[in-house]
């Protein structure tokens, strides 16, 4: 009997807009008010999710604008050259503010708009944290249009708009909805309030759902003889090894490339495997039968050796994982000769040697058409399933394989981790288990092997639990044992899932198909499969759901008691977005920051130039005269740096060092008056002597002070802290500190945050994901930039990234520019070419 997890899981939806990547009339717009104004009322709120596509050259452009029956233009604007946002209105006020890079590219986001008070005062909210708050022109009326991308409101044309993903447009007027587009449709060119069903009007969409629920045939190509495939995670390209051309396809722009070898591979002997490894950075080409493993030569286009002349192969559909543990690849089961394996062999790449690897533990019986992968840390292989026998003979009750197990590479030992339940119509599997880390999930291709006209079908489940459920539609999947072959591959920049089917007649030609689906799937149409006329038994097997066991049941919620028993609690960690640094605009119209995770509007901002805001979020910095500011600086950064305070007699020497100490102490009892007088404007806080010292205290909490939490946080933070070096980026990225002032007593200082802040970053920055990271690590190198314009880790990495996120031309022009200002500064070249930094010209 199948037993499916169904979830309340919900489907990936949201509208994607064409942007710089197309001719300007072909980019997405979306109308919200085709035919009438929206009236927007006191305390009106409009919000919505987004994110930005990922892999595009141009990212510059219009989010939305609102305009209002007299022209007033309220406008969210992204600045590609400096990564952040900019909220506008009109032309007298504009905020900058930024969303972590991987965040942004890699989650939804939401920005809401705040109508707030009978003034209609538009606030904006990041991630339900207020930003900025502006005002409307007095008496205006607010009756407005509204356009998401490209936009053709008369006197507010703009084709410039981000390569970006919309999602759940929600309007409320004093909390209560007035409108929701979710965004859900799967075709067509309108999208459809769920309130009142009013429609709005979208023009060249690309709607989301069915690209998360559809499988899209992107490539299909014959070659000669038996070929095999490889998967480059990090570039997300995909390898077709064939005797006599190396193919490479490009998943973010899906192009083909061939590579004539310069000498063929003739002895690509059928059942001939590959693999890449992103550790060593080599393609590798092996025939398990006679231990020999070929490596790619891109200087020479050529393997390094050919293989024997064989009969069959005794390891169909065996699997295979690269260690970067002991630098080795790993061989699982396999197929040949009316017998099953279960051996585990391994190839040193380092020394040559191949060996089969004696484990301990639990046995895993003999099998092939079983699904294989690694954990994040790579120190474990999971196996799922397959067909085999205890024995390994094929003559002794062969049958269908349910079992999870993992393989500790370290202790060499296996484990039995979960039973799945045995469905009413059995499958097998791809080759390739993906595993999601962060949820403990994977994602598995399963198809039966009783037919020809088979079909692989997506599936997701836990490593926690017995329970998986079906994921997307389906992929035909012409099925003949080992003239078949198909594997599951996952991008991290794209966030695509690839899957690749071989078919092989007679071994003299291979038929190459690769399909896509965005990440993560959506749970299929239940009513659409059972009437699609979907090849294989999957609607059979839909059907099943109905039908579970209590038995069933009762097993489940007995192995997960015991399992969440076992299973170590995962902790999530709240993301803080960053109290960001306040563009130059009227003190009446300041906007307020709010920071840590308090919704503080009182703010002291050391870091990219000094900054007060009081109580109610007015920017009063401009109260602090010259003497003043230096004066509570000097208290403020050695209450925190020194956590005792600052003693008169050096107050007197730094400030009034010309003056006698009579003279010197009366100035200091004034100018502290008058300070303490800004300071109660601000928040609860104290200005006071304490053990002989004078120190600064917040109390309550109640201002947030940028140079307090740099402090807490410096001391303590890991290198391989991700949410730590993320707060830290969130803190330094609005700038320097104190970038604008210029003490001698601040000099010191100032050098020790430069070096801490580069120090730390760097040492993420070299232990990162380059490939899941690279948007990430770019916003700490223009971190670093902030504090060392010339610094070449940064510029190293910098550019690196930008190569894997396929932005070359950005790449060229941040080394160019580099290159000019170490010139300027130093009257020498920059030590490092473009090409010796990333390995493109």
């Amino acid at each position: 009997m199948l037993l499916l997890f169904c979830t309340a899981m919900g489907q990936s939806h949201g509208l994607q807009f064409l942007s710089h990547e197309v001719v300007q009339e072909k980019r997405t717009s979306l109308n919200l008010t085709p035919s009438e104004p929206f009236c927007i009322k006191e305390n009106t709120e409009i919000s919505f999710d987004i994110s930005f596509s990922p892999d595009m050259e141009t990212y510059f452009g219009y989010v939305v604008r609102i305009v209002t029956k007299d022209n007033q233009n309220i406008d969210i604007v992204y600045n590609q050259r400096l990564l952040n946002f900019n909220f506008v209105i009109g032309e007298n006020f504009s905020v900058v503010f930024t969303v972590e890079q991987a965040r942004l590219y890699g989650q939804w986001n939401n920005f809401k708009i705040q109508f707030a008070g009978p003034a209609k005062d538009p606030c904006f909210y990041l991630n339900n944290k207020l930003i900025a708050r502006g005002k409307l022109k007095p008496g205006s009326n607010a009756c407005s249009r509204i356009c998401f991308g490209a936009s053709d409101l008369a006197g507010f044309q703009t084709v410039d708009i981000p390569p970006m993903r919309i999602k759940d447009i929600r309007i409320n007027d004093a909390g209560k909805p007035v409108y929701f587009y979710p965004l859900s449709e799967s075709t067509g060119l309108q999208a459809t309030d769920d309130i009142r069903n009013q429609a709005a009007i979208v023009k060249n969409p690309v709607w989301i759902k069915p690209r998360h629920q559809n499988w899209q045939a992107v490539n299909n190509f014959a070659t000669r003889g038996s070929a095999s495939i490889a998967f480059n995670a990090r570039t997300e390209t995909l390898y077709v090894i064939t005797e006599d051309t190396l193919y490479k396809l490009a998943v973010k722009n899906m192009q083909l490339a061939s590579t004539p070898l310069s000498a063929r591979h003739d002895s690509l002997l059928p059942g001939n495997q590959s693999l890449y490894s992103t550790f060593t950075n080599k393609l590798y080409n092996f025939y398990i039968d006679q231990q020999k493993v070929s490596i790619y030569d891109t200087t020479n286009r050529r393997w390094t050796q050919n293989f024997t002349p064989a009969l069959l192969t005794e390891f169909w559909h065996a699997n295979k994982f690269f260690s970067t543990l002991d630098t080795s690849l790993y061989i699982f089961g396999g197929y040949g000769q009316l017998h099953y394996k279960n051996q585990l062999q391994r190839y040193a790449v380092n020394t040559g040697k191949w060996e089969t690897v004696i484990t301990s533990g639990g046995e895993v019986s003999p099998r092939y058409l079983a699904a294989v992968g690694l954990n994040a840390q790579g120190d474990t292989a999971y196996i799922l399933g397959g067909y085999g026998s205890k024995t390994g003979d094929q003559t002794i009750n062969p049958r269908y394989n349910y079992e999870l197990a993992a393989y500790d590479i370290k202790r060499k030992t296996y484990s039995h981790i979960l039973q799945l339940q045995e469905p009413a119509l059995q499958f097998c599997f791809a080759n390739s288990l993906i595993i999601d880390s962060a949820t403990r999930n994977y994602y598995a291709l399963t198809y039966p092997i009783d037919r020809f006209n088979s079909s692989l079908q997506l599936i997701k489940g836990s490593l926690h639990s017995p329970v998986y459920e079906i994921m997307a539609d389906s992929i035909p999947y012409p099925y003949h044992d080992i003239e078949s072959y198909a594997d599951l591959f996952y991008c991290p920049v794209s966030k695509k899932l690839v899957a690749v089917t071989l078919f092989s007649a007679r071994h003299s030609s291979t038929e190459v198909k690769v399909y896509t689906l965005d990440f993560p799937p959506n749970i299929p149409e239940t009513a659409k499969q059972a009437t699609n006329g979907m090849p294989g038994y999957w609607p059979y097997a839909l059907a099943a759901l109905l039908v579970v066991s209590a038995g069933a049941s009762y097993y489940y919620m007995r192995r997960k008691k015991a399992i969440v028993a076992q299973a170590p609690r995962q902790v999530a960690t709240a993301y803080v977005p960053p109290a960001e640094s306040i563009a130059t605009a009227p003190a009446q119209q300041t906007p307020v920051y709010a920071a840590g995770e308090k919704k503080q509007e009182a703010l002291l901002q050391l870091f990219g130039g000094f900054e007060a805001f009081d109580k109610s979020g007015t920017n009063i910095t401009k109260q602090f005269t010259p003497l003043l500011k230096e004066l509570f600086l000097l208290i403020l950064v050695y209450s925190y740096r020194e956590a005792r305070g600052i003693t008169a007699e050096k107050l007197y020497e730094i400030l009034w060092h010309d003056k006698p100490l009579k003279d010197a102490k009366n100035n200091f009892s004034v100018n502290v008056v008058k300070l303490k007088t800004i300071l109660e404007k601000v928040g609860e806080c104290h200005i006071g002597k304490e053990s002989g010292k004078w120190k600064f205290e917040v109390t309550n909490d109640s201002i947030y002070t940028d140079y307090q939490e740099y402090m807490s946080l410096i001391g303590n933070i890991s290198a391989t802290d991700k949410a730590a070096i993320m707060r830290l980026a969130d803190i330094v990225g609005k700038g320097a500190f104190l970038t604008e002032l210029h003490y001698n007593w601040l000099d010191d200082i100032k050098a020790d945050i430069s070096s801490q802040v580069i120090d730390k970053l760097l040492g993420y920055i070299v232990t990162a994901d380059t490939a899941a990271e690279a948007e990430f690590i770019i916003r700490l190198c223009n971190c670093i930039f902030l504090f060392d314009q010339l610094n070449e880790d940064a510029l190293k990495y910098k550019c690196r990234s930008l190569v894997t996120l396929g932005r070359h031309g950005m790449a060229k022009e941040a080394w160019l520019k580099f290159s000019k200002e170490y010139r300027e500064n130093y009257g020498e070249e920059v030590t490092t070419s473009f090409k010796e930094i990333t390995g493109v010209e």
